[in-house]
């Protein structure tokens, strides 16, 4: 048994959110408990879960916690601000905004992390200190940063400075494939992206299934990653710092 203290809610990179009940600290096998995820928005409009609520949880696989039935509801319910199912999508929170940190951070994170651009140093952390700094509102300002910049947010010394700048400078070198997955393109890990950005961005659903293991759905959602306006305006942002594929190709000077 344990109280249920809050109700938060996370979002993902996708949007995808994900409500976690915060409680008062539990013992489960040595293990302290202190939330539990209930997996999806729906399942949290269906239990109707606030804080007060007595619920039973459990260990999945004896190290997962898990929400196993509401054994109790307070008789005050207490108002929950839960975001409305269509608030985040895939293409939603592109920069930092109201209501949007959690979903740009994640952004970021991925980015920078070992299924992105893999930079040494760079971790939720980072990205949430230059983001409520303000030194970051979109998906290419950190590119344009300098040490006396990055040392104006809290908890980033001289010497993390240096060693993000240095950091931020490996992402330059970083082939156009790994930049494109790093802005979470949707396809798989395993699948070839052959060509740049002009030539990606101007296939048809039709032309991406042509390619095997893309079926209707996939292509779809890859013609919508390449269409959306706010991914768009990040291609132009990285062909002007020069990152290789978003550049459009030179122009022939005809004799």
């Amino acid at each position: 048994m344990a109280e249920v203290r809050d109700v938060r809610f996370r979002v993902g990179r996708t949007g995808r959110v994900t409500p976690v009940l915060h409680l008062l600290p539990v013992t489960l096998d040595d293990r302290r408990i202190t939330q539990v995820s209930l997996g999806s928005l729906a399942r949290w409009h269906t239990l109707d879960i606030r804080p007060g609520d007595q619920v039973a949880i459990s260990l999945a696989g004896l190290t997962i916690p898990r929400l196993e039935q509401v054994v109790h509801r307070t008789v005050e319910r207490q108002a929950v601000a839960a975001p409305a199912p269509d608030r985040y999508h895939a293409h939603s929170c592109w920069q930092a905004s109201e209501g949007c940190d959690e979903q740009f951070i994640a952004r970021l994170t991925w980015l920078g992390g070992k299924q992105g651009l893999a930079l040494p140093r760079t971790g939720p952390g980072t990205w949430r200190r230059l983001v409520e700094a303000g030194l970051v509102t979109s998906m290419t300002d950190w590119l344009q940063l300098d040490a006396e910049r990055l040392q104006q947010a809290p908890g980033i010394s001289r010497l993390t400075a240096a060693h993000l700048l240095g950091s931020f400078d490996e992402a330059r070198s970083r082939p156009f494939d790994q930049w494109l997955r790093a802005l979470g393109v949707p396809i798989g890990k395993h699948l070839p992206l052959a060509g740049d950005w002009q030539a990606l961005a101007s296939r048809s659903a039709g032309q991406w299934q042509t390619v095997p293991g893309i079926g209707a759905k996939r292509s779809r959602q890859l013609v919508e990653f390449f269409a959306a306006s706010e991914v768009q305006a990040i291609a132009a942002q990285l062909a002007e710092a020069g990152i290789e594929g978003f550049r459009p190709p030179p122009q022939r000077i005809e004799q």
